[in-house]
This record gives structure tokens, C-alpha cells and sequence, in this order.
């Protein structure tokens, strides 16, 4: 019997040193799973922060291009335009506006003459004369220096006068 037993004991510690050999082999490869895991998690910030870093820069062309095609359209003859036309549908209002007010408030004045222009469809256009003014050199006079004024403190201030 106490072969038996000692056979059992060395049966199990055999078994225990292969158990202790699987799990260090297991902890090992654990290692290696924890390592792997952890550089594709590093891989992932850096891809992450690439594609922040891509997005700021796509979104900083895009402002550009916007602002270059806003300031293009600033200086386009087609924005002139408009803002030509938006001028005079402005003053036109305007007009309507102060004329309407001008009529109720002097009813007593003929302002039909103002809705015979009308009536005639005489439209108010921008004028087509164009002033060349690439010769023209600006002329300012320079004016002579005059007598210099007394700058002493005991010089008395000229009176003011009191308009109230």
C-alpha cells in the first residue's frame, strides 16, 4: 500500500508539474494576447488622432476654398450686378415709401405728375458712361501757413458767447 500511495503522490505530481507547465505556457501566450492587444489599441489612437488631424485639415481647405470663391464672387461683374439691381429696387422702395408719406401728410399737394412718369413706363437705368480717370491727377492746394498765434500761457482766451 504505501507503494501504491507513493505511486498515486508521484502520479500527482507529475500531473501538478504538467498542469504548472500548461499554465505558464498559458500565461505566457496570456502575455503575448495582452501585449498584441494592447500595441492595436495604441494603433488605433494613432489612427484615430490621424483622422482628427485629416478632418481639421480637410475642414480648413474647405474655409479657404470657401472664402476664395466668396471674395471671387465679391469681384464678379454678376455681383455688381446684383448689387446694382438690389440698389435700385432699394431707392425705388425707398421713394414709394417717403412719397406715400409725402401724400398723406400734404394732402393738399398734386403729386400726379409722379404717377404719369409712371404710367409712361419710364424705368430708371443705370447710366453706361464710363469716366476714363487714368490721366487724371489729383489736385490739392496746399494752403499757406498763417501767422502763428501767440502760445504763451498769459494770452487771454477770446470770449465765447453764449447763444442760449
Amino acid at each position: 500500500m504505501a507503494v501504491k500511495v507513493e505511486h498515486l503522490v508521484g502520479e500527482k505530481m507529475m500531473e501538478s508539474e504538467s498542469l504548472r507547465d500548461a499554465f505558464r505556457k498559458e500565461e505566457f501566450v496570456l502575455a503575448g494576447l495582452k501585449i498584441a492587444l494592447a500595441l492595436e489599441e495604441e494603433e488605433k489612437k494613432e489612427a484615430k488622432l490621424k483622422v482628427i488631424e485629416l478632418e481639421a485639415q480637410l475642414a480648413k481647405s474647405i474655409l479657404e476654398v470657401v472664402a476664395r470663391a466668396i471674395e471671387e464672387l465679391k469681384t464678379s461683374p454678376k455681383m455688381k450686378d446684383l448689387n446694382i439691381a438690389f440698389s435700385q429696387k432699394a431707392f425705388i422702395k425707398g421713394f414709394e415709401f417717403y412719397e406715400g408719406r409725402v401724400a398723406r401728410r400734404f394732402l393738399e399737394l398734386d403729386l400726379e405728375f409722379l404717377e404719369e412718369e409712371e404710367e409712361a413706363g419710364e424705368e430708371a437705368r443705370p447710366s453706361s458712361t464710363r469716366a476714363d480717370l487714368s490721366s487724371a491727377e489729383p489736385s490739392v492746394k496746399v494752403p499757406e501757413p498763417a501767422e502763428s498765434a501767440p502760445t504763451s500761457s498769459t494770452t487771454a482766451p477770446s470770449k465765447v458767447e453764449d447763444l442760449e
